[in-house]
């Protein structure tokens, strides 16, 4: 009897056991999401967004207090929007930041418009946001602040003497560090404008309270009081170029009479000497609010963008309703300032691109006269600069992205398709 009572008992805890890890694996999901059992973090607490203007700039702050429920956290993720609709979003993720971190600073940028900003505290189990927090344009007081630009980070030829806002260089680059402001040639169009050589302590400059770190990298960003210059020349005879469209002209294969098109064309040349650029690193973000950066190394670079005072765009429809329509007819720079205004830009990685925004829903042309194939033509003709009577470039036979039609003309075609269709 009692060997049958101790059988029974031994059966009865092999079953238990059984059970037990049966109804964990259940809970678990197999072993699978939610973390292996692993509790998401609770709502971190007391979130805030303040601002302050100061050194011609606007500077953001968020705060935050770690969650006082839930599991540890491994990590904090900021997100920020300019619509306070779906700031979590994916899409709207802005940075990672380490889990003994609790203040958050931005200020590349943040003049533009109210942002709206998100806290959310994350481990193997989930991620738990705060509500979105706004700062709102004004609510920091003492008007309105200019904001930065984005410094020229590569090497650039002047192909015909003339800076990027059509002002005739007089001056010389220098790699050196300069005590007299004054020697700054400013009419390249690159930082440091006019106005910011009025209050920049020392050229180059990295302001230690814009700076973002990468492993054991300091980076100094973008569109904040940090200015550096990468080297330029003025040409001499004509310059031999290499033409590329923007690659989002190929790759954006679903475009809509609803879509807005971002138009790049760059122009660079190799080099028989290198001539000096700077390290730049892509930092956070994306689309508009994409920001990069630069430990302020400088790097020998064996290419060069040429900048040309005589480019043009054309924008023409080839086919179907409206074939003969243009939305710009070899418009030429300087002609107008924004979005529809062909201009020469330098980009948030440093670089220098012929820019164009079309806005197929506010070009003035109907939905159905919008649908098909559209030539973009970008030529070297006559120079808006009286004194620029010579053409000082010349595009090479292998165009990236487009057709080589001759030494002043490629073009590319893209096709628009009808907006929820």
């Amino acid at each position: 009897m009692k060997m049958i009572q101790s059988r029974s008992k031994k059966f009865v805890s092999i079953m238990a056991v059984f059970f037990t890890v049966l109804f964990g694996i259940m809970a678990n999901g197999c072993g699978g999401g939610g973390g292996g059992g692993v509790a998401a973090p609770g709502v971190p607490e007391n979130f805030q967004v303040s601002g302050a203007k100061g050194q011609g700039m606007l500077t953001l702050t968020l705060t935050w207090e770690k969650p006082l429920t839930g599991g540890a956290v491994a990590s904090y993720e900021i997100y920020r929007s300019d619509s306070n609709v779906g700031v979590f979003d994916p899409e709207n993720h802005y940075v990672s930041l380490s889990a003994d971190t609790f203040t958050f600073t931005e200020n590349a940028g943040m003049e533009d418009n109210t942002s709206y900003w998100v806290v959310a505290a994350k481990n193997a189990g989930g991620e738990t946001p705060t509500d979105p927090e706004a700062y709102i344009q004004g609510s920091a007081g003492g008007g309105e602040v200019e904001g930065f630009g984005n410094n020229f980070s590569g090497a650039m030829i002047f192909a015909d003497g003339y800076g990027i806002t059509g002002q005739l260089i007089t001056g010389t680059w220098t790699n050196e560090p300069i005590d007299l402001l004054s020697d700054i040639c400013v009419n390249t169009g690159f930082r440091p404008s006019t106005t910011e050589l009025t209050t920049l302590p020392e050229f180059p400059y990295y302001d230690e309270n814009t700076t973002f770190v990468i492993g054991d990298t300091t980076y100094y960003k973008q569109q904040t009081v940090s200015t550096w210059q990468g080297e330029w020349v003025v040409g001499t005879g004509t310059q031999n170029v290499d033409a590329k469209w923007g690659d989002n002209l190929v790759s954006q294969t679903n475009l809509t009479t609803n879509s807005v098109v971002r138009v790049e064309m760059v122009l660079t040349k190799e080099l028989e000497t290198n001539m000096t650029s700077y390290n730049m690193e892509y930092l956070y973000g994306s689309g508009p609010t994409e920001l990069w950066g630069t430990n302020g190394a400088e790097v020998n670079t064996t290419t060069a963008f040429v900048f040309a005072t005589n480019a043009r765009l054309t924008i023409e429809k080839l086919d179907g309703v409206g074939a003969g329509q243009m939305v710009v007819d070899h418009q030429p720079l300087w002609t107008c300032d924004g979005p529809g205004c062909f201009g020469a830009e330098v980009t948030v990685s440093g670089n220098f691109t012929y820019g164009f925004v079309w806005d197929l829903d506010q070009d003035n042309i109907s939905a159905e006269e919008s649908v098909g194939t559209w030539r973009i033509t970008f030529t070297l003709g006559e120079s808006p600069i009286s004194a620029v009577t010579t053409n000082n470039t010349s595009i090479n036979e292998t165009v990236a992205n487009g057709v080589w039609v001759s030494p002043t003309e490629v073009y590319i075609d893209i096709n628009i398709g009808a907006f929820g269709g």
